[in-house]
């Protein structure tokens, strides 16, 4: 059993931190007033092959695998969790589902152009009613000629504001529940989709959310994204690199929130000396520094296992029940060895904890996915 990553992961994980460094670094703090995600920084990750990175070199992939990817998002989050999940939507939210069950034609279309970072795309799958509970959406797709008409709502799109493709789930049989909702890739520009409000958000303030709205907007039949009525066996099949993924840019943040909680327990001086070394700050990052041992562990053994071609279902909502829930203890702990500077909006300290908190929420919040692990271990 060997925990140490390879010569070649060591080198990609070095240039990783050093464009994360020297390209995102900067724009941190415009990042917090932005509201949205620059469409340039993606465009430079497809130039680097970032976007591609489980994906093959026919497509214009770099051929990795999921341990790569988590090393790519981890260190990504280290300086902006926004970025990280912009990121993760536009390699595993809309390019995953293309690759694993799209049209040769589709691939060609949509997936080698999201690789290179050409085309943004984003995932309208939630709705107002229906978050966890995906059987409750109401968007519908009726067959028309030559193709669908889509009309309905999806909240919560990240990137919509500057996507280039939207992945939509719709139900195309009422009378099936979860087995009539199907997939489709609809272009920016589709007559009767239309980009509405940018949703505020407590963190991720580099991230745009966007309502979308689909008035009776007309697709072709070559729109949509494998077989009718099989979207949620489908994207039941995709999600769970998605959650190893959250994991991984979760165990990033929390990395650097205990990094910058060391160093500063080691500069602070009170009544005298350092205050890492008085035991409850002791005590504190004791703790903060096992958990995130702990989670990094189960990050990647979900990601090695799906890498093998392992079921991992359980495995990858235990990384990501454990690590979301991880970085809001690690961030609260870091704010506290920071006291009051740490809520004071200068620090970084403030940003990551806002940050944090969403990661019990999306890609199944914490109930769901100890709901899945309930049911894996047969109850």
């Amino acid at each position: 059993m060997d925990f140490q990553f390879t010569e070649e992961q060591k080198l990609f994980k070095k240039t990783v931190f050093q464009f994360a460094s020297r390209e995102i670094a900067p724009l941190v703090e415009e990042l917090e007033h932005m509201e949205d995600f620059p469409a340039d920084l993606l465009k430079r990750m497809g130039e680097l092959g970032f976007l591609g990175i489980p994906y093959p070199e026919k497509y214009g992939g770099i051929g990795g695998d999921g341990v790569l990817l988590c090393i790519f998002l981890e260190e990504i989050a280290r300086v902006s969790v926004a970025v990280a999940i912009g990121s993760v939507v536009q390699i595993s939210g809309v390019a995953a589902p293309v690759y694993l069950f799209g049209t040769e034609d589709q691939k060609e279309r949509y997936l080698v152009p999201s690789i290179r970072g050409e085309k943004i795309g984003s995932i309208a799958m939630t709705e107002s009613n229906a978050g966890s509970d995906v059987a409750s959406i109401r968007t519908s797709a009726r067959r028309d000629d030559h193709g669908y008409l889509i009309k309905g709502a999806k909240i919560f799109c990240t990137n919509g504001g500057i996507s280039d493709l939207y992945f939509v789930t719709a139900v195309t049989d009422t009378r099936k529940g979860i087995k009539g909702i199907s997939m489709f890739l609809v272009e920016r520009g589709t007559p009767g989709l239309m980009v509405s409000r940018n949703i505020k958000k407590l963190g991720l303030h580099g991230l745009g959310t966007y309502e979308v709205i689909f008035d009776r907007c007309k697709v072709e039949s070559g729109s949509l994204l494998g077989e009718e009525d099989k979207g949620f066996y489908n994207l039941m099949k995709s999600i769970e690199r998605n959650r190893i993924s959250v994991a991984a840019i979760a165990v990033g943040l929390a990395k650097q929130a205990f990094d910058d909680a060391l160093r500063y327990a080691k500069d602070r001086v009170q009544f005298g000396k350092a205050i890492g070394k008085f035991q409850g700050i002791q005590f504190m990052l004791a703790d903060m520094a096992t958990e995130i041992e702990l989670a990094t562990l189960m990050v990647y053994k979900a990601a090695w296992m799906d890498d093998c071609g392992l079921r991992c279902n359980k495995e990858a909502s235990m990384a990501k029940l454990y690590a979301s829930e991880m970085v809001n203890r690690v961030t609260h702990k870091a704010l506290q060895v920071y006291g009051g500077y740490g809520y004071m909006m200068e620090y970084p300290l403030q940003r990551y904890y806002r940050d944090a908190r969403v990661f019990e929420i999306f890609e199944g919040t914490s109930e769901v996915q100890r709901m899945i692990i309930g049911r894996e271990l047969g109850l």
